[in-house]
């Protein structure tokens, strides 16, 4: 089977030349361990806190050699377990390789593999609308956003996995969405998705832009982003605003400090005058409630999971250093490594 590894550690953004693909056996699950066919590998950014030579913040850190991993999609071809069976399909963490064996009593904080019923939705979007993606946007915009009908909500990333999601959850709701995306090809996509508004932050006169979109200002800023875009959105905020952050990707390949200025005194300003609220949080504790309420709008039709695929393991290293570099996805950005059986 072939897997990917780390080749080295990454030099701010990932480039495909830090992974490698290395032919390896296929493994035998052993006692109360499940052999699992990866059908799905999710390309998640948060996986490049893993990936620096001195750990800065998360949980783990992949050293020169080792296995990636991530979240995943796979199906149970071997079970030495009670509780799994050959055939069925989960979701969990585990390495990116064509196979992989789990110890499912072993699990750490996320859990067990997370069986799936492939007839309430496809099984990639467990990694999507109806996985951690999802849970992020409800928590940002239901139980950290608190938004209500009315409102004015504008999300930065949002042609992304979260930011997609999270506007039609505001939309949902009752609240005026206006999405911040790179591109105009995706501005136009997340009018399609029904967002009020779309703001390319590529073009010189984004700013501009922005306070079109922006009239009356924004009661919720959904923050995946940081740097210059927060930067334009912060003076457009209302007094009393909501600012849930759930990433930061414009300083994910930095360390503690950044290249000057100095902008702090600037955002700390805004912070003060304008009675800001800033919540940093994790998607995972919007729990089954959240996953429930997306998986009712879908079948509503009130919700769309927008998916970009690009097909086989060898292309993981790629479509992993996209996600820093700039593409032209819209929505999950996932790689197939095998069919559904």
């Amino acid at each position: 089977m072939k897997r990917v590894v780390l080749a080295s550690y990454a030099r701010g953004n990932p480039r495909p030349s830090d992974f490698r693909v290395e032919d390896v056996p296929v493994p035998e699950a052993g006692e109360r361990e499940i052999l699992l066919r990866t059908l799905w590998i999710a390309v998640d950014p948060l996986i490049r806190f893993s990936l620096d030579e001195n750990l800065l913040s998360g949980a783990t850190r992949m050293e020169p050699g080792s296995l990636m991993v991530g979240p995943t999609v796979s199906q149970v071809v071997a079970s030495n377990h009670p509780e799994y069976a050959p055939g069925d399909f989960v979701e969990g963490r585990s390495g990116w390789a064509e196979y992989n064996v789990l110890a499912p009593d072993e699990a750490d904080y996320r859990g067990p593999p997370r069986k799936l019923d492939p007839s309430l939705a496809p099984v990639s979007t467990a990694l999507g609308a109806l996985g951690g993606p999802g849970q992020t946007a409800y928590e940002g915009i239901v139980n950290v956003g608190r938004v209500k009908a009315g409102e004015t909500v504008v999300i930065s990333a949002a042609g992304g996995a979260v930011g997609s999601i999270a506007g039609q959850i505001a939309k949902v709701l009752g609240a005026r969405a206006v999405g911040i995306a790179g591109g105009e090809a995706k501005c136009r996509a997340l009018l399609d998705l029904g967002f009020d508004a779309a703001v390319d932050y590529k073009a010189p006169d984004f700013a501009d832009r922005l306070k079109t979109a922006l009239p009356e200002g924004a009661d919720v800023y959904l923050d995946n982003v940081g740097g210059d875009v927060t930067l334009a959105v912060l003076p457009l905020l209302k007094r009393g605003a909501r600012m849930p952050m759930c990433g930061f990707i414009a300083y994910y390949g930095m360390g503690m400090e950044g290249p000057g200025p100095d902008r702090l005194p600037g955002f700390y300003r805004q912070i003060m005058a304008k009675g800001l609220e800033i919540r940093g949080f994790a998607g995972i504790f919007a729990g089954q409630k959240g996953l429930n309420d997306i998986a009712g709008w879908m079948k509503e039709g009130r919700l769309r999971f927008p998916e970009a695929i690009v097909e086989g393991i060898e292309a993981a290293p790629e479509a992993f250093s996209s996600v820093f570099s700039g593409h032209d996805h819209v929505g999950k950005l996932l790689v197939r490594i095998a069919p559904e059986a």
